[in-house]
């Protein structure tokens, strides 16, 4: 990899005289690299790279499209260490682009804005403004996002180790660069800007590892179904579901940005602060308002702030040193946020200074707040020069501080992969295909100990003698159907003609009919587990019923897993908190409920034909869980 950023000869293929081509931006950049650099062009330079008499670290390919499959070949044949394409018109265009197999060579690219290495002074990407030297080491799946934080990071004193721009992955992926980046002493942090993973569990493993010694922030496009189709057009990629997204960065432990302002606050503290470890805050302010947001928001957060210390609207910077004095005796506080206002004897740069003095020595956490606009420039730059945090509003702030403790508090958490608490044993028999009919299922249900209500298939209407009323009639699971929606499922029948009329109305529609008792009392547990396309099985608890969907009182996790990271699913839900007690109450039957979510887990990890297995709802209570309705559905195709 080190042939990538460090290479002591380059290739340009495509460099040009031409100011219109990217091939000339690129040659004027790289003429600043210290190593040798050699322009192929059969107008301007070597002829080809196989004409190049020494041998070649680093080609960059800046050429058209339908000339890179060739050009790669000579690459091939010079025995070239690493080769990044620029060139676009490939996979992203569909059946309309250059058809490119990845050469045997490491490879970075097609389409793909290039790499930087800025303190070595290599820069290959065509941007505006060239990467300044620094710690971030970023990695992202689009070169305008890159170009933006460059010319960012230079106005905020803050610069990168490394940069990679991923383009189309048909060679190197952003899990060989994440490995190398955590490896590199130069980088500090970890930031992407991803669309898709080239390897789910791949990334899994390596961030979880990675994370524990590295803060990873991503920055994920492609969230909804629009955004999923635009990224495919963008990057020949096409994004995961959000909330697989979701679960896969926060069990490899690393923080999920929302928005690019959310991306370069976070950017910003994790490159400058240095670790915050207990959730003590302090806040000096000189107005009372923007504290008072700030306090809500860290308590949100759960960050414990006393009173701030309000120095008033009136304080010039000797009010706001004295303060911030006293405010640093107590050695009990974990961070700092100063929040300062332009009114009418605010000294903002003298204050600013007086901050500079006063923490040079604080080895804890500080954001300073300026709500200044653009009144002044000279006093957020008197912070920067000095690498102190600046976030404009107070409530960002907070958040940036908070996401410092979480990644702390995180190296204590179960990443990925968690140890499993239930063995694992090869199926005997398999499975029909698609979704099981309840009497398909009725082995699982007895080998897995599924505690299903009791149940009966129909052939004709329920006798009174079955069951104790009121009961329930509804069409088998099999059919696939959103029961409510599609009318197939008849409640709380209290009498003969009451189970009639409803049997007759499903018979109608549905083949197989299936007759339970109603169960009146108890809370409802949704459970899913999945099988998503190059991921482990995705567990989703959550608050169960007709109104799962719409409460989306949900908490997700990749398989293995064990009671305990079980415990703490359910807890980040609501249902979760009922089922603990909440406010002191009653318990449910937590080892009941913790019992049929293993053994569903269990289930899944056994039968690799088991696509998806549904329990909604399981009925809770202090003493039982009862599962009223379980779907399982296999693959058409056997995977």
């Amino acid at each position: 990899m080190d042939n990538f950023f460090k290479p002591r000869s380059i290739a340009l293929i495509g460099a040009s005289k031409d100011k219109t081509k990217v091939g000339y931006n690129l040659w004027q950049k790289l003429k600043a690299y210290p190593g040798r650099l050699y322009p192929v062009n059969p107008r301007f330079g070597y002829q080809r790279v196989t004409d190049i008499k020494v041998r070649i670290d680093l080609a960059v390919v800046a050429i058209p499209a339908r000339f890179v499959p060739g050009v790669l070949t000579d690459c091939v044949a010079k025995k070239v260490k690493a080769v990044i394409v620029i060139s676009s018109g490939f996979a992203e265009l569909g059946e309309a682009g250059v058809s490119l197999p990845p050469p045997p060579v490491p490879f970075l690219g097609p389409n793909c804005f290039g790499v930087a290495n800025p303190s070595r002074r290599l820069d290959t990407t065509f941007a505006k403004v060239d990467p300044p030297p620094g710690n971030i080491g970023l990695i992202s799946q689009s070169g305008a996002l890159a170009s933006y934080l460059f010319n960012w990071a230079r106005q905020e004193h803050l610069g990168f180790s490394k940069f990679i721009s991923l383009g189309n992955r048909l060679g190197l992926t952003e899990n060989d660069f994440l490995e190398y980046l955590g490896n590199d002493s130069a980088t500090k942090i970890i930031a992407l800007y991803l669309e898709s993973f080239a390897d789910g569990l791949g990334w899994l493993k390596l961030a979880s590892r990675i994370s524990r010694k590295k803060p990873i922030i991503v920055l994920f496009g492609g969230q909804t179904p629009a955004g999923r189709l635009a990224s495919q057009s963008h990057t020949a990629s096409l994004s995961p579901a959000g909330a697989v997204v979701t679960a896969a960065l926060n069990q490899s432990g690393c923080l999920q940005a929302k928005t690019i302002t959310d991306f370069t606050n976070l950017l910003e503290v994790f490159s400058l602060e240095p670790e915050l470890k207990d959730n003590d805050l302090a806040i000096v302010t000189n107005a009372g308002g923007p504290a008072i947001l700030a306090t809500d928001t860290a308590s949100s957060l759960n960050l414990d702030v006393a009173k701030a210390v309000d120095v008033l609207g009136d304080a010039g910077a000797g009010r706001f040193s004295q303060a911030l004095n006293e405010v640093l005796k107590d050695k009990t506080r974990d961070a700092y946020l100063i929040i300062i206002t332009p009114q009418a004897n605010t000294q903002i740069e003298s204050t600013c200074r007086a901050i500079v003095r006063r923490f040079r020595s604080v080895k804890k956490p500080l954001i300073v707040s300026l709500l200044t606009g653009r009144l002044t420039e000279t006093a957020g730059n008197i912070l920067r020069q000095n690498r102190i945090a600046t976030i404009e509003l107070p409530q960002e702030a907070v958040t940036g501080l908070a996401a410092l403790l979480q990644w702390h508090r995180g190296h204590k958490l179960d990443l990925y992969p968690a140890r499993r608490s239930y063995p694992i044993h090869s199926p005997s028999g398999t499975l029909p295909e698609g979704r099981l009919t309840w009497k398909q299922a009725q082995g699982l249900i007895r080998r897995y100990q599924l505690p299903l209500v009791k149940t009966i298939t129909l052939d004709q209407p329920v006798k009174p003698a079955d069951f104790s009323w009121p009961v329930v009639l509804k069409a088998d699971p099999s059919a696939g159907a959103h029961r409510t929606e599609a009318k197939a499922i008849y409640l709380n029948l209290k009498t003969g003609a009451a189970v009639k009329t409803a049997y007759r109305r499903l018979a109608q529609k549905f083949p197989l009919i299936l007759a339970q008792p109603q169960l009146t009392a108890g809370h409802e547990l949704f459970i899913g587990l999945k099988r998503e396309p190059g991921w482990p099985v995705l567990l989703t608890l959550g608050g169960g019923g007709v109104y799962t969907e719409l409460y989306r009182d949900l908490a997700r996790v990749f398989l293995p897993v064990n009671e305990k990271l079980i415990a703490n699913l359910l807890r980040q839900t609501r249902i979760g908190q009922i089922i603990f007690g909440y406010r002191n109450g009653v318990k449910l039957a937590v080892k009941a409920i913790v019992k049929l979510i293993l053994n569903a887990c269990q289930l899944i990890e056994e039968f690799q034909s088991v696509q998806e297995l549904e329990i909604n709802p399981a009925i809770l209570t202090e003493t039982s869980v009862t599962i009223v309705d379980l779907k399982i559905t296999t693959f058409r195709d056997s995977p």
